[in-house]
């Protein structure tokens, strides 16, 4: 679990879900960003690292995986949403997007009461304690790919947006929970190494995909092996973004549009939301 940290200002001890010191008021740390940051988690993800590297070297791939993680600097933050709310956000710099819970919380949104509104609650819970409302979700790419399985169009997010505030995890943190706990007391204390600030994303992906590469392994295939998209939601892989805080589309570099809406919608929407987008700098593929 996350401890209390002492505010950089006053010195007074405040609890680690909060973003502004409740004493002087004054900003504080991304709570994703410190838990990442704990010396604990550090520690776990650099013994998963090193055993990645010594696997590797032994396999002989050491330099294929040194050069899959230098890759990974390039690597881009990328969320999936349906062509009605990408018209939403694009309409004005003032339109935010909403998390779940905000959606929830402010009456503009049911829950489906499926098995997975219950599971998605519950690994939130853990794994944000208190302040859940404020992340959001992407997905990690390497060429701008993401998981149409959410949604039409894909939102590229510029790095210097979200560098500061954003964590990487090792999978869909839902699936990831059923992976490895066991029983509900475990939420309260989660496995270390799993997770990893944005400057060291690239650890945290040797660390979870070192056996997927071995000698004939080429550069072209590295975007596939950190994003593959299943059938459907439960079946898609990849490395999970975390986001903490607003955003708005002057938080996008880019949208992608599905092939198949471009197909299926008139090419008249498409057009007017290229029209939005270039109004705020955004651009469109």
């Amino acid at each position: 679990m996350s401890r209390p940290r002492s505010c950089n200002y006053c010195k007074n001890k405040i609890p680690p879900s909060v973003t502004v010191c409740p004493h002087c008021g004054r900003p504080s740390l991304f709570p994703n960003v410190e838990a990442a940051e704990a010396d604990d988690e550090r520690a776990a993800l650099e013994v998963r690292y090193q055993s990645a590297q010594a696997e590797g070297a032994a396999r002989g791939v050491d330099s294929i995986l040194k050069d899959f993680e230098s890759a990974l600097a390039n690597s881009s933050a990328v969320i999936a949403r349906s062509v009605t709310e990408t018209q939403r956000l694009a309409t004005s710099d003032h339109e935010l997007y909403a998390t779940y819970y905000q959606l929830i919380g402010a009456g503009v949104k049911v829950p489906e009461g499926s098995k997975w509104d219950i599971l998605r609650v519950a690994a939130d819970a853990a794994l944000f304690p208190n302040y859940k409302e404020q992340i959001r979700f992407a997905a990690l790419s390497l060429d701008g790919a993401g998981l149409f399985n959410y949604g039409e169009c894909l939102l590229v997010l510029k790095e210097e947006m979200i560098a500061h505030r954003a964590s990487v995890f090792e999978e869909n943190s839902v699936t990831f929970m059923g992976h490895k706990l066991k029983g509900f007391l475990e939420l309260a204390d989660l496995p270390r190494g799993y997770r990893a600030t944005w400057a060291e994303r690239g650890k945290l992906c040797v660390a979870k995909l070192h056996g997927s590469i071995d000698a004939s392994t080429q550069p072209d295939k590295y975007s596939g092996m950190l994003l593959r998209e299943g059938n459907n939601t439960e079946d898609d892989d990849f490395v999970e973004v975390h986001i903490c805080g607003s955003m708005t589309a002057r938080t996008l570099e880019r949208v992608i549009v599905s092939p198949h809406l471009k197909r299926k919608q008139s090419a008249t929407i498409i057009k007017a939301l290229k029209e939005k987008l270039s109004k705020l700098g955004v651009g469109i593929g």
